[in-house]
């Protein structure tokens, strides 16, 4: 297994010692948030980014094979207007051209709160959207990871994992695969029946917990590393948590997640 932990589990003064255990540990991912390496407008700035990327490989031996938290601090609502909906296409699309420029395979599509639907009508505006950026992500070398997300993080739209499955079916673009969120499948009491007819989809795996509080051991974690192995995932297991001070948590997660999936 290829493993990645997410940058948002710590602060930026932490980098270079959460670096550290990563490389420790076998790590060799930094699942990114794109406003943590550049707080101010980060999708124009491409080319610093691709630059930033480069050093991050040379220094420490790590790709960048996801990116999260795209819409961060946009209020705009994937079902409200029509011009909603154009900037938050236009939006995207420079998110497609960064992920691009730092060689990211992989974009997640969370954004609980910007993608709450008004009414059972409005599924197929959603459709449109994604087979639409879908489009362009494939076409710059990247694809969406569709992610569902629970109600408990106020949102009505794509909540449980099956969901996500049916509305990757429905998109039909190569562009656009499933983020497997471990977190979301603990909460909503999901088995891994959701998703074993389906694993051609997978294309990113998330680590993580209700709440986005730190892993702790689990037999799912067994049964996604063995469900996996025989599906032979060539794709990237990644950790997301919330941000935590303490080098010794990270530690914590860090070892058992390599004993468990390397």
């Amino acid at each position: 297994m290829k493993l990645a932990f997410s940058n948002i589990a710590w602060t930026a003064e932490m980098d270079g010692a959460a670096y550290s255990l990563m490389r420790k540990y076998g790590f060799t991912g930094l699942e990114i948030a794109p406003t943590r390496i550049f707080p101010e407008d980060p999708y124009s700035r491409c080319d610093e980014a691709k630059e930033w990327a480069d050093g991050l490989y040379r220094e420490y031996g790590f790709a960048v094979p996801s990116i999260q938290s795209i819409w961060y601090g946009r209020q705009e609502k994937l079902f409200g207007t029509e011009e909603e909906r154009r900037i938050l296409l236009e939006y995207t699309g420079r998110a497609i051209l960064f992920a691009s420029a730092v060689g990211s395979g992989n974009i997640v599509f969370g954004c609980p709160r910007n993608r709450c639907i008004n009414s059972v009508g409005d599924e197929e505006k959603g459709v449109r959207f994604f087979r639409e950026i879908a489009g362009y992500a494939l076409d710059h070398g990247t694809s969406i990871g569709m992610e569902a997300n629970p109600p408990v993080y106020n949102t009505n739209y794509i909540t449980g994992t099956a969901d996500a499955v049916r509305l990757i079916e429905e998109v039909g673009s190569g562009g656009f695969r499933l983020n497997l969120d471990l977190g979301t499948m603990i909460e909503n009491g999901e088995t891994l029946r959701v998703i074993s007819e389906n694993t051609h989809l997978i294309q990113h795996v998330h680590i993580s917990e209700p709440g986005l509080m730190p892993p702790v051991p689990r037999s799912l974690h067994r049964e996604v590393r063995d469900m996996l192995e025989t599906a032979d995932y060539r794709g990237w297991v990644s950790v997301e948590m919330k941000t935590v001070s303490d080098i010794g948590v990270l530690e914590q997660v860090m070892k058992y997640v390599s004993e468990v999936f390397l």
